[in-house]
């Protein structure tokens, strides 16, 4: 069970821990990525939506891949989901998501320092300590909307 966070959100979290082997700040970071995209957009979840990530190749940041994978929809069976390899974090980290049925298109990038901060936690407590940060985030405090058309 996880002890980041409240008791509604631990069977979403619980399962999002099974699909990715462990709960920490990268992976959770991608969920929530994701979560605000399909609601932004309003998008229908695994058909009705696509997504370009810009991050890192190797874990943990990208991590975030399978958070955005859970909670979208998206796969890389189904094609709706593509990875653009960056070098280092400082490149920035951002997804762009399209709502497949409007053609509306959102640019999301995760905020470095706040992540920093999740990695931080992590580095000196584990896994779920950094999740918890991540948890403890508004959508504001966590990603910045760099475009919509």
């Amino acid at each position: 069970m996880c002890q980041c966070c409240d008791n509604s959100q631990v069977d979403e979290l619980d399962l999002l821990k099974a699909f990715h082997g462990h709960l920490g700040p990268w992976v959770f970071a991608g969920m929530r990525m994701g979560r605000y995209a399909l609601q932004r957009l309003q998008a229908d979840p695994h058909f009705g939506i696509e997504t370009d990530v810009w991050c890192p190749g190797a874990p943990p940041p990208s991590c975030m891949l399978d958070g955005i994978q859970f909670s979208t929809g998206c796969t890389l069976g189904k094609q709706n989901i593509r990875h653009h390899v960056t070098s280092d974090v400082t490149d920035g980290i951002r997804a762009r998501f399209k709502n497949r049925h409007s053609g509306e298109i959102l640019t999301v990038a995760l905020r470095l320092d706040a992540m920093q901060r999740a990695v931080d936690a992590l580095n000196a407590e584990g896994d779920e300590a950094g999740a918890a940060i991540i948890h403890g985030y508004s959508d504001e405090e966590l990603l910045e909307e760099i475009g919509a058309e």
